[in-house]
C-alpha cells in the first residue's frame, strides 16, 4: 500500500489542544498550536482514522466544563422542580406568550431610563423582557421610527404609553411582538402574534 495520494502528496495526522483532528500534507512544517499524532498516509488514510479516533467532536474544554457541571447539585439544593402537567408542559414559548397579556419591561443597558429609553426608540432599536418567563425572555425589537411621529408628544415629555410593534422570528416561528409600555414607568404589557 503506497502512503502516498495518487497526487503524490503525502498527510500526517495531527491534533491541537482541544483534541481536535486534522490532516495536514507531510513535507510541510505542522502549523503553531498543533502536533503530529505519529499516524501517516494517503489522504483517505488518515480521515479513515480521524473517523474511527475522533468520536466525541466537541472540544476538550467543552467536555471538561459540561463534566463539572454535571458534577454540581442543582440550583435550589435539594428541591426538585415540580413537572408541568397537560397543556402547560406541551406549550412553546411562542405559544405561551400568544395567550393573553403578559407582562413586560424594558430592558436597556447599562441603566434603564426614560431618556436612554426615548434614545433607543428615535434609534429604532429596544429589547422588551417578559417577565413571567423562566429567567425573563428578553426580544430586540427592530421598530420604525417613522412609526411614533403620532406618538411625538409621549417621547419629548417622556410620559404616557407607547406601542411598540415589530416582526421577529422567534424559535424559528414568524411573529409579531406588541408591547404596551408605560413610559415613566417602563413597564406594561406585550403579546405575540402568529404570522402566517
Amino acid at each position: 500500500m503506497s502512503s502516498e495520494d495518487p497526487d503524490g502528496v503525502s498527510y500526517e495526522v495531527v491534533v491541537n489542544h482541544e483534541e481536535q483532528y486534522s490532516i495536514w500534507p507531510a513535507m510541510r512544517e505542522v502549523p503553531l498550536g498543533w502536533k503530529v499524532v505519529g499516524v501517516g498516509g494517503t489522504k483517505e488514510e488518515c480521515l479513515d482514522y480521524i473517523e474511527r479516533t475522533w468520536t466525541d467532536m466537541r472540544p476538550l474544554s467543552v467536555r471538561k466544563q459540561l463534566e463539572r457541571l454535571a458534577e454540581l447539585p442543582p440550583e435550589g439544593g435539594d428541591v426538585e422542580e415540580e413537572p408541568l402537567e397537560g397543556a402547560a408542559a406541551r406549550d412553546s414559548l411562542v405559544e405561551f406568550l400568544s395567550r393573553g397579556k403578559h407582562p413586560v419591561a424594558v430592558s436597556i443597558r447599562p441603566e434603564t431610563t426614560v431618556d436612554a429609553f426615548v434614545d433607543c426608540v428615535r434609534r429604532g432599536y429596544v429589547h422588551v423582557k417578559f417577565l413571567d418567563t423562566k429567567g425573563g425572555t428578553e426580544l430586540g425589537l427592530r421598530l420604525d421610527p417613522g412609526a411614533f411621529d403620532d406618538n411625538r408628544t409621549v417621547l419629548e415629555r417622556g410620559e404616557g404609553r407607547l406601542q411598540l410593534r415589530a416582526d421577529l422570528t422567534l424559535n424559528y416561528e414568524r411573529v409579531r411582538c406588541v408591547a404596551d409600555i408605560d413610559v415613566p414607568g417602563l413597564r406594561g404589557e406585550g403579546h405575540l402574534v402568529l404570522l402566517d
